[in-house]
């Protein structure tokens, strides 16, 4: 365009003079106009406008095609280059990846998943393996807020396409994302055929590449299940013995993520001091990951100061990564900062902020199918319903949820709701109250919790018995139960709840 046409456009105000350095250019005034001279060309001078732009954005600047791949990909998607729109639509989402643009990564993936021709074993191995990847990639970025069937769809039919590619690594790196997959909706290793499956798969291929981090990734998941499921103990020791092969790999299943399962089970065994330098590891290697991974570091350690007893510390951190993991669509991490929020609220006495949290976190755990929190925010629901008045609640009951907890072999979900069905029949009226059952329940819960090895919670049980038995009548027996619970907070460190046992016993 000459320079007199230049200035016919800029003196009738359709276009402005954005900047003479390094180049002279121009916009236009408003969006329309630009859309009404784009739509006024041919398409094929576009596509040929389109692939003039792109090639000279490859030659100007080849030290930022990341950062430009997403523009890149549009330029060459309109010029008919499919090929390079692919490639550089796939560019573009692990650069979203990489600075936390986890939902923007999964429609570039998505985009180029949709330029690909069907899948056809008799393509090249590249053109395979790129579809693998994207597929593979889509279903990674997903993975927080995708519900299960939507991921399984994405992922179970790269099992057979990864297999006839022969590339071992990417194979194992379906295996691992269908396994995490499994294992987050509550699958048990022995339990679940998908999940044993893709467990045995990876522990063969890590045999026959001689890799021990391949291993170490698989045995990563199964701690991750026993941690969660209640077997800390044994959940400890195997992320204690993989963590320094998983700090070779930070995305998806790697050491920030496995540092933050063992915080919670340092936490939940109330060895907090292991917790805490988990913590403080997992928070420094998540400022190099993508926001999701620093959520979930916030979570353990919001985590942490909730079992340690330091709500005042619980709830703020817990209200931001309740904000913070709405901001990224990441369902999974809303529903633990959720639920972690609505315990602390509970125990601070803010009920109705309590519900709110607990509700949160329940709409979103039906939505995705996130089996391993529904059985446990159901029981803290009929709970806190008991502590506002509401006796007779809709939705499930304790025995559906302790159903629902034995069936994904959760024993952790499982103590936990025995404890809240004891909790919940305490607070109601004497002549409503099943008092057998109750007893029952708390003798139950404090057995189970002991078994497990988790002390702060074998301490919080028995105060609540003691204080049930105390309120029948059976003071002597209650106030043993007491000195117990506070004997075992003042060993723990549980310092303003072993105080307030001081003072309840007169000590």
């Amino acid at each position: 365009m000459t320079d007199l046409a230049l200035d016919t456009l800029e003196a009738r105000g359709l276009i402005r003079l954005a900047t003479v350095q390094p180049e002279l250019e121009y916009l236009f005034r408003h969006a329309l106009l630009q859309d009404t001279a784009y739509e006024s060309l041919l398409k094929q001078e576009r596509r040929a406008l389109h692939q003039v732009v792109g090639q000279a954005l490859e030659e100007l600047y080849p030290e930022r095609l990341g950062e430009m791949a997403a523009v890149l990909a549009r330029h060459f998607e309109q010029a008919g280059e499919t090929d390079k729109a692919i490639d550089y639509l796939a560019a573009a989402a692990k650069f979203a990846i990489d600075r936390n643009a986890i939902t923007e990564a999964y429609e570039l993936y998505g985009r180029a998943s949709a330029l690909q021709p069907p899948y056809d074993p008799a393509d090249p191995a590249s053109v395979r393996r790129r579809r693998i990847e994207i597929e593979l990639g889509r279903a990674q970025a997903g993975f927080t807020f995708l519900g299960e069937a939507e991921s399984l769809a994405l992922l179970e039919p790269l099992v057979q396409q990864a297999a006839q590619l022969g590339d071992l690594k990417l194979e194992a790196d379906v295996h691992l994302a269908i396994a995490l997959e499994r294992q987050l909706r509550g699958g048990r290793p022995l339990g679940d055929p998908l999940l044993a499956r893709s467990l045995e798969r990876v522990d063969q291929i890590g045999k026959e590449l001689d890799d021990p981090l391949i291993a170490a990734l698989s045995r990563s998941i199964v701690g991750l299940y026993e941690i969660f499921s209640g077997r800390m103990r044994e959940g400890v020791a195997t992320l204690e013995k993989v963590q320094p092969l998983l700090a070779q790999k930070r995305d998806f299943v790697g050491s920030s993520f496995a540092l933050v399962a063992l915080a919670f089970g340092y936490s939940r065994l109330g060895d907090f001091a292991k917790a805490e330098e988990a913590v403080r590891s997992s928070r420094a290697l998540a400022e190099q990951g993508d926001v999701v991974v620093r959520v979930d570091a916030m979570i353990g350690e919001s985590t942490l100061h909730s079992i340690r007893g330091d709500l005042d510390a619980a709830v703020p951190l817990a209200m931001q990564c309740t904000q913070l993991a709405e901001e990224a669509g990441a369902s999974a991490c809303v529903v633990a900062s959720n639920f972690v929020l609505g315990d602390a609220y509970m125990r601070q006495g803010q009920f109705a902020a309590a519900k709110i949290a607990f509700d949160r976190g329940d709409q979103i755990a039906q939505m995705t199918e996130q089996r391993i929190f529904k059985p446990s925010i159901a029981a803290y629901l009929r709970s806190l319903g008991a502590s506002m008045g509401e006796y007779r609640m809709h939705g499930h009951t304790f025995e559906q949820a302790l159903a629902e907890a034995r069936d994904i072999g959760d024993l952790w979900g499982e103590a936990t709701i025995i404890w809240k069905r004891a909790e919940t029949e305490s607070k109601k009226p004497a002549d409503q109250r099943d008092n057998a059952q109750m007893l029952a329940d708390y003798a139950t819960a404090a057995k189970s919790f002991e078994d497990m090895g988790a002390r702060p919670f074998t301490a919080r049980v028995n105060r609540d018995w003691g204080h049930a038995l105390i309120a029948q009548g059976q003071t002597e027996e209650g106030r043993a139960k007491l000195r117990a619970a506070r004997d075992l907070m003042v060993e723990l460190g549980i310092t303003r709840e072993a105080d307030e046992l001081r003072a309840e016993l007169g000590d």
